[in-house]
């Protein structure tokens, strides 16, 4: 009997909202399904608002604190601060951060890596090289107190597995970390401030941890892809109008 095929509810097209500034990467891929480590952390954690979403097409709103981290995202891919709709404090404690944006950087750079039958994307927050021509691969994080021991954990592996995609790519890998900034207030005490204590934390770029983070995506994927097939064969291609 032939293996049945993994089905996840995105798959590449030329309307894909990456495509375009990446059509190169995505072109050989056009028509495969595709994953990407948020959606792997969001089927872990919220695996009820990733059916909704993912599933039945009903928007999840977001909150305030995934607001915070793209309005530094934002600020590291543009070299600025963009609007503020909530009024978050502390911009003079991420701007020496900011300046110091290596000059040859890139912002929200593009990973493919290519499982077969889908494939894994990712965007690291700041690429870059050293005068050696290897790779420093870092992701932007925030977080309350207590929140960076997440990152420390080896269970961590987003940016080990972009920077695996790069290493596949032909660039070796010098350094692979989260920068990590941490917030204070919350929803209950607003505005949501950016704290001066902010710090990078290395990561072990390990045969063994490409190897774990690799399999952690495919385990998580095969559990998308066996719950989407029954959603469709109850529910068919639908989307959920409210």
């Amino acid at each position: 009997m032939a293996k049945a095929k993994i089905q996840l509810p995105s798959v590449i097209s030329e309307d894909s909202w990456f495509y375009k500034d990446n059509e190169e990467l995505c072109k050989p891929h056009l028509g495969k399904p595709y994953i990407s480590y948020s959606s792997v952390t969001s089927w872990e954690e919220y695996r009820e608002d990733f059916i909704k979403q993912k599933f039945a097409g009903i928007e999840v709103p977001g909150n305030v604190y995934s607001d915070f981290g793209s309005y530094l995202g934002e600020a590291v891919e543009n070299g600025e601060f963009g609007e503020n709709p909530h009024g978050f404090t502390g911009q003079d404690n991420f701007k020496p951060f900011l300046d110091d944006r290596p000059e040859n950087g890139e912002y929200e750079k593009m990973i493919l890596i290519d499982m077969g039958e889908y494939v894994i994307l990712g965007f690291i927050d700041i690429f870059s090289l050293n005068d050696e021509g290897a790779a420093i691969v870092v992701d932007l994080k925030s977080g309350g107190k207590n929140k960076e021991e997440q990152y420390m954990d080896p269970k961590y592996v987003q940016v080990i597995l972009y920077a695996k995609a790069i290493e596949d790519s032909g660039t070796p890998v010098a350094v692979t970390g989260v920068w990590f900034v941490r917030r204070e207030n919350s929803h209950f005490k607003p505005p949501l401030h950016i704290s001066d204590e902010q710090f990078f934390i290395e990561l072990e770029f390990t045969e063994e941890r490409k190897q774990y983070a690799i399999d952690k995506v495919d385990r998580v994927v095969k559990e998308i892809s066996a719950c989407y097939k029954t959603f469709k064969k109850v529910f068919g291609n639908v989307k959920v109008e409210i």
